[in-house]
């Protein structure tokens, strides 16, 4: 029998039960299941207090110090009162406990349950724009302890197309598709980038990250691609989210626009920000596309294949044409 390194190893859910009933004073652990194996692992941990998340870090995605930032912003934003769902402190009071996989060191934390459910609505896109916008303001007056990485066009364009070109090998005019509307998308945000808010963003405001009680409320959460960013990107990823698989005829969305509205309700964007957004969505389309690529070592391939780079090629050509960004 041979010894061979692992990339990524599942940690046992019924392993799980009793490390985390020692590490955390939440009563007694009676289950704990794998929610879904994603950028990270997550797991569903039901106590006799109540429900709770448990994240655990790939290894080589996010460093300890990544990790931190997250809890700390966290922490922050519910001191502020804003509703997030927030880690929770063990027995040590720290924020997080040490595994040690096959394939390395990874770091765990415990969250608090996001109550509610989705929601695809008007009164929910109102309150989502509301609620980011606070989030934003409040944002503004965190002051981290450990440092976090920049959601800039190295980390939006640069690395992306490093591992899109490799699965893209076999067509070649569609690397130079994306390098050239690659340039022209780096060219744009640079030459208003002095215009343009920055500040620490959510990085994943899709609409999928937050859920929504009958009573008026919502609560954040993932926070997992969260940095230093243009908050313009930021709020785009909601429209994106909206139109990225559709054909150009239903690219106006109304759950958008009462999104925008109501952030701007209650936090202004300058007109060079809302000027972005419209690149911003290609940008964020082909971020998408070099996090999948670039993950098909633990996610597999088989499925990123022609239908997969047509679909997505086939958005950025259209939304670039109706924006006349290309």
């Amino acid at each position: 029998m041979l010894d061979m390194p692992v990339t990524h190893a599942i940690i046992s859910s019924d392993a799980l039960i009793s490390v985390v009933e020692d590490e955390y004073e939440i009563g007694t652990v009676s289950d704990c299941h794998l929610l879904g194996s994603g950028l990270n692992d997550t797991y569903t941990v039901k106590s006799s207090i109540g429900t709770y998340i448990l994240r655990i870090y790939k290894t080589h995605w996010r460093t300890l110090d990544d990790i931190t930032f997250e809890v700390e912003l966290l922490k922050h934003l519910q001191n502020n009162n804003i509703p997030v769902s927030y880690p929770i402190t063990n027995i040590n009071g720290n924020y997080w406990f040490g595994i040690n996989a096959p394939e390395g060191e990874r770091y765990a934390v415990l969250y608090s349950f996001a109550e509610g459910k989705y929601l695809d609505t008007e009164e929910s896109a109102i309150l989502y724009g509301r609620e980011s916008a606070k989030m934003h303001i409040s944002m503004d007056d965190f002051k981290p302890t450990r440092e976090r990485f920049m959601i800039d066009l190295y980390h939006l364009l640069d690395q992306p197309l490093a591992s899109i070109n490799k699965a893209l090998a076999h067509r070649p005019n569609d690397i130079s598709y994306l390098k050239s509307l690659s340039d022209l998308l780096r060219n744009r945000i640079e030459s208003i980038s002095n215009d343009l808010e920055w500040g620490i963003c959510h990085g994943d405001l899709h609409g999928g990250n937050v859920h929504f009680c009958d009573n008026g409320t919502l609560t954040h959460f993932d926070f997992d691609c969260g940095g230093y960013g243009w908050r313009a990107y930021d709020i785009s990823v909601f429209q994106w989210a909206k139109v990225r698989g559709k054909p150009k005829e239903q690219f106006e969305n109304n759950l958008w626009d009462k999104y925008l509205e109501s952030y701007l309700e209650f936090k202004q964007l300058g007109e060079g920000d809302l000027q972005a957004i419209p690149l911003f969505i290609a940008i964020r389309e082909i971020w998408l596309m070099g996090l999948h690529t670039g993950s098909s070592h633990i996610w597999g391939n088989g499925w990123q294949n022609d239908h997969y780079f047509d679909t997505n090629l086939q958005f950025l050509r259209d939304w670039c044409e109706v924006h006349s960004i290309m």
